[in-house]
């Protein structure tokens, strides 16, 4: 039997390491991607005071990330979140967390499905910058194209998965990181700080800044995602807290610098007019400050989109491994291959899902925005919500230990939750207009099933919940050394 597995049905133990478990939450942001379409879309609210915005993002999001870390320390699993919720705020919680995932997180792959149908689209259509190839209906290739390559990344191998997206999102991050430097070189006598006013707002006041925030939260969900392969890392109670830590505050950082070098390198006065005029601003801005290296940028976006797509491909699978292994979704969920140890069935789902998911919308709205917005607005409202509940996890489970901090189990993870409030508030009032408003009734609607089916839960199911495999090995005497182990249930 091959290292790292323990029989039929178990996922491949002590595969991965933290630079792989670092990328899976990193890509899973999908940084080139995220500044490019998912801050972009908040840049109608916040104006040139979008590097505000992703600042309040960050500390937001960083919170919830040492509220993660702390409780991923004590539990690793393949249920992430929401074996988290379940330990700390009993099984209802925890199945309506699980509920939860079940939206979002299979609705990050055919949310980059669309961006890279969308920029490949832009390019190949492009006469001036592109092919010129000029086939109305090429989107749905495009979408099928990424849906495959990401099947394969996901169905093959944790590890191959994991690797591509170390390799993918070292190269975005440079290509951003290389452009946005450049920008501000270029335009050092603009450089300002007016861009953290939040009088500069549509409005004037916060209120706009706080709807810019919700996209820009959107932007860095995924940071968690390292939590699900905690039955795949290596040492993961060391490994996946950093990851996680790591994740939110490097890349949002990133957010921080890419989208301050936006709005000084397109022009303060000039910005929100200039960059929500063009269809692909950040392919436009490659163009004017570097001529024909746009190529390195539309790259780095394409392969942002498709890292990201594996990421949360990744992540779902392993969330609907569990929710099938623990009696919540049917076992058939639970399989792995015997072969890859991957849960192909979950990856088998997740990919029809995706594929679903973004053929309809992109027949639906044609110009493949708008099903990004409707996806990126429901993910975005659910993943607060949860992000909320984690971190008074993290007061529940820490305040019956000895060992409770005060303000690494306390403060911290009230602040988390209460940062989450106003954009969550600004969401709804006053709402967006149509269609993204759907988008709204959905995840509100959805929230509201969950709690239902949620009081319906047989306790039969209710009591599988809290089942966890955790990452101590058996001792000598339980197991023989040449037969590998078992993860058992945590006391």
């Amino acid at each position: 039997m091959e290292a790292g597995t323990s029989g039929r049905n178990e996922l491949r133990h002590e595969s991965v390491g933290l630079p792989q478990v670092l990328f899976q939450s990193i890509t899973h942001m999908a940084p080139g991607a995220a500044i490019a379409f998912s801050i972009y879309l908040s840049i109608v609210n916040a104006g040139p005071a979008l590097p505000l915005a992703v600042l309040l993002a960050l500390i937001a999001c960083t919170l919830v990330a040492i509220s993660i870390g702390q409780l991923a320390k004590e539990m690793p699993s393949a249920g992430g979140l929401y074996s988290y919720v379940a330990r700390s705020l009993g099984p209802q919680a925890g199945a309506f967390v699980g509920w939860c995932y079940l939206l979002f997180q299979p609705l990050v792959a055919p949310l980059l499905f669309l961006i890279f149908a969308w920029v490949t689209r832009d390019v190949v259509f492009n006469d001036k910058h592109g092919l010129g190839w000029h086939y109305s209906g090429q989107w749905w290739i495009w979408i099928v194209l990424a849906a495959a390559i990401v099947f394969y990344l996901t169905y093959r191998d944790v590890r191959v998965s994991t690797q591509a997206g170390v390799i993918l999102g070292v190269f975005e991050i440079s290509v951003f990181v290389a452009l946005s430097a450049w920008m501000l070189i270029s335009n050092i006598d603009h450089i300002t700080i007016q861009t953290f006013n939040p009088s500069h707002a549509p409005g004037g006041t916060y209120a706009g800044v706080f709807k810019g925030m919700v996209f820009a939260i959107l932007a860095f969900i995924g940071f968690e995602s390292a939590a699900p392969l905690g039955e795949e890392a290596k040492n993961p109670r060391w490994t996946v807290p950093r990851a996680v830590v790591l994740s939110a505050i490097g890349v949002g950082c990133f957010y921080l610098f890419c989208s301050y070098a936006w709005v000084v390198g397109t022009g303060f006065d000039s910005f929100t007019k200039t960059a929500t005029s063009a269809a692909n601003p950040w392919r436009d801005l490659g163009i004017v400050f570097w001529g024909g290296g746009w190529v390195l940028v539309f790259f780095a976006i394409v392969n942002s989109a498709l890292a990201n797509a594996n990421a949360g491909a990744t992540a779902a699978s392993r969330v609907l491994y569990s929710l099938g292994r623990n009696g919540l979704l049917p076992r058939a969920f639970a399989r792995t291959h015997p072969v890859h140890k991957t849960p192909h069935v979950a990856i088998l789902f997740q990919t029809v899902v995706g594929l679903a998911v973004s053929l309809l919308l992109g027949w639906k709205y044609g110009d493949l925005i708008t099903g990004f917005a409707l996806i990126a607005t429901a993910v975005t409202v659910v993943v607060i919500v949860v992000y909320i509940i984690v971190c008074f996890s993290t007061v529940a489970y820490f305040g019956r230990r000895a060992d409770w901090h005060p303000a690494l189990h306390w403060v911290l993870p009230i602040l988390g939750a209460a940062a989450f409030v106003p954009p969550l508030y600004y969401q709804y009032f006053p709402l967006p207009p149509y269609p993204i408003r759907y988008a709204n009734w959905v995840a509100l609607g959805w929230l509201g099933l969950g709690v239902v089916v949620v009081a319906l839960l047989p306790k039969r199911v209710l009591a599988n919940v809290e089942q966890l495999f955790v990452d101590a090995p058996p001792s000598d005497e339980e197991l023989p050394p040449e037969v590998g182990w078992i993860p058992t249930p945590a006391r």
